[in-house]
């Protein structure tokens, strides 16, 4: 088996990253595309398909194809576990790109379980070590969009299951899996220890019954919210949402607190969880202008994290954790571009004569910050700790443990 592709295997990542940034940089082209009349088809479903599902759901899957064996002590993926994933990603973003949205659902549907039941074997087979407390809302997440999409696949639902699966799909499947895994991986762009960090155990250790409790009760809240919504309690159910992002991120993460060690990174992630509150605050307090509000929580909100975290992965897994100190001019100007582009995607439903403009203006700072992230961070890629040079700041790592499985992905220090 060749190096690269053992790679491949063992640290996914490297293949559904930049496939998931092209993805979102298609899935945002959409609109100048329709405007210059280029594609046949209205794209309001398909877009946000492809951003969700597409962009993020690949990041999702490198993210979780390289950590989560490792923090069970498991074997790294097979080849054909690979390519069944790689095999329906691509088929859900092709059928999306050509505005068949109930195709690419059934696909993305059947993707996550795929993606799951590794998951769960590695877990209830072969598990060595206990995943952090909130990978409960992990799979809480990947399992209620499993449902969401497949459903809606189906057709046929009900306008209240319809709205449901909708919200689940389009916010519950990234936000609850974001609130699980934040509170282990996130204090590290600030330079803090994490309270979900854990000894290596077979079995759940002491404190982490307690801190899954309060997870599960974050991620009930959650669904609470989606439930309000479609009862007609929008406003409610939004500002619920907000509430539990705020204070989750606030008692779980040191987002709040002043970083002992500043960085770009830790920045862009404030801005984010910011922007994903205010976003779903804009939506409960201006409901005819919901969509352009929610662009805020969705487009420098969920994307910028994602963006984030990806930018530590792909540099640490590259030996290069003296890059990720201090000051990183490219991802300011890329954080800088996707606020940009959310706040003037939001300003279209305000003010309706600048919609199309907007649209197109929001569409390329979108994609040409996406385009600048992939540029800068492209050559890392497939480089790895051990070809990496050894700067003073950044010690090898030998046999990394399960619990420095998610410190290996992402840690700075």
């Amino acid at each position: 088996m060749s190096t690269r592709w053992t790679r491949v295997l063992e640290e996914p990542y490297r293949v559904f990253f930049p496939l998931g940034v092209l993805a979102g940089i298609w899935g945002v082209m959409m609109w100048p595309m329709l405007y210059a009349g280029w594609l046949k088809f209205y794209p309001g479903e398909a877009h946000t398909r492809l951003m969700i599902e597409g962009f993020m759901g690949a990041f999702v899957l490198g993210f979780l194809g390289t950590a989560f064996p490792r923090l069970t002590g498991n074997r790294s993926w097979f080849g054909g576990e690979f390519l069944a994933l790689l095999g329906l990603w691509l088929l859900m973003v092709v059928s999306h790109a050509m505005g068949q949205v109930p195709a690419g659902d059934a696909a993305f549907s059947g993707l996550l379980t795929v993606l799951v039941l590794g998951m769960a074997g590695r877990w209830v087979f072969g598990n060595k070590d206990t995943p952090p407390p909130g990978f409960v809302l992990a799979m809480l997440g990947i399992l209620g969009a499993v449902v969401s999409a497949w459903s809606l696949s189906r057709g046929g639902l009900s306008a209240t299951g319809y709205q449901f699966a909708r919200l689940y799909l389009f916010q519950g499947f990234l936000l609850l899996p974001m609130m699980g895994i934040g509170p282990y991986l996130l204090p590290r762009f600030f330079g803090w220890p994490s309270s979900h960090s854990f000894d290596d155990s077979p079995t759940p250790p002491a404190g982490w019954w307690r801190k899954t409790a309060a997870a599960s009760v974050a991620g009930l809240l959650v669904i609470g919210g989606f439930l309000l919504e479609v009862a007609g309690h929008a406003m409610a159910g939004q500002l619920l949402r907000a509430l539990v992002i705020l204070v989750w991120f606030a008692m779980e993460t040191p987002i709040l607190r002043r970083a002992k060690t500043p960085t770009t990174p830790g920045n862009s992630v404030r801005w984010a969880i910011g922007s994903m509150i205010a976003g779903l605050m804009a939506a409960a307090c201006w409901p005819v202008a919901r969509i352009g509000s929610l662009h805020l929580f969705f487009a420098c909100g969920l994307a910028l994290v994602t963006l984030a975290v990806g930018t530590r992965v792909i540099l640490g897994h590259a030996g290069r954790h003296d890059l990720l100190d201090g000051k990183i001019v490219w991802l300011r100007w890329v954080t800088g571009l996707l606020i940009v582009a959310a706040a003037t995607r939001t300003t279209a439903d305000f003010i309706p004569k600048v919609l199309v403009s907007h649209h197109i203006y929001a569409a390329w700072c979108w994609a040409i910050g996406a385009v600048l992230w992939l540029a800068m961070l492209g050559r890392f890629l497939w480089r790895s700790e051990e070809e990496a040079p050894v700067p003073s700041k950044c010690p090898r790592k030998q046999a990394p443990s399960s619990e420095q499985a998610l410190d290996h992905l992402g840690r700075g220090e």
